[in-house]
């Protein structure tokens, strides 16, 4: 259910960091490879291992990686094993170029537009991704959703948010998440 082997060991400490001390930290970022062909056939990728560098040397701290987690899954909800293999790849790449890492949930139309197809989605998608990562380095920050929006009315998102964080923390109890709030992470 977790996509296969993990990529960190089990039963190395996870040490957590302070949420304010890591996003002073996270400074300036820049989302990346959403919509690259490599999630579909790695040997299309646009983007390419020395980009986290010059990512990295080009002054950014943090990729947020914009993931449609939902054209990946099969009938059952579960992830590809290829997909995860990418995955991996990003997150490697990533923390070994000092760049914190923001694995974001990016499919906030299809959740917007039928918050009863998106719910059963979003959880499965959470429990297979907090499970993989959930030794990976601190430097790995997970959004549940990018921009709740239109069925994701505040007072619904507000209960699934709270779902989704304490699933994510069966296995990740420390880590920390990002949750924006409904209306496009309007601030009112």
């Amino acid at each position: 259910a977790d996509g296969g082997a993990k990529p960190y060991p089990t039963g190395r400490p996870f040490a957590p960091v302070d949420p304010f001390d890591q996003v002073k930290n996270m400074q300036r970022g820049v989302n990346i490879i959403g919509y690259d062909p490599l999630w579909r056939n790695f040997a299309n990728a646009r983007f390419k291992e020395r980009h986290f560098r010059k990512i990295h040397d080009g002054g950014f701290q943090t990729v947020r990686v914009n993931l449609a987690g939902f054209s990946h899954m099969d009938a059952d909800n579960k992830l590809n094993p290829a997909w995860f293999t990418t995955m991996d790849w990003v997150i490697k790449n990533s923390i070994e170029n000092n760049l914190t890492v923001i694995v974001d949930e990016h499919d906030y139309t299809v959740c917007g537009n039928n918050a009863d197809t998106c719910k059963p989605r979003l959880l499965a998608f959470w429990k297979q991704v907090a499970a993989r990562y959930q030794d990976a380095p601190p430097g790995v920050v997970f959004e549940i959703l990018n921009e709740p929006n239109g069925q994701l009315t505040a007072e619904l998102w507000n209960a699934w948010s709270k779902e989704i964080l304490a699933l994510i923390r069966e296995t990740n109890p420390t880590r920390n998440v990002i949750i924006g709030p409904a209306s496009w992470n309007n601030i009112h």
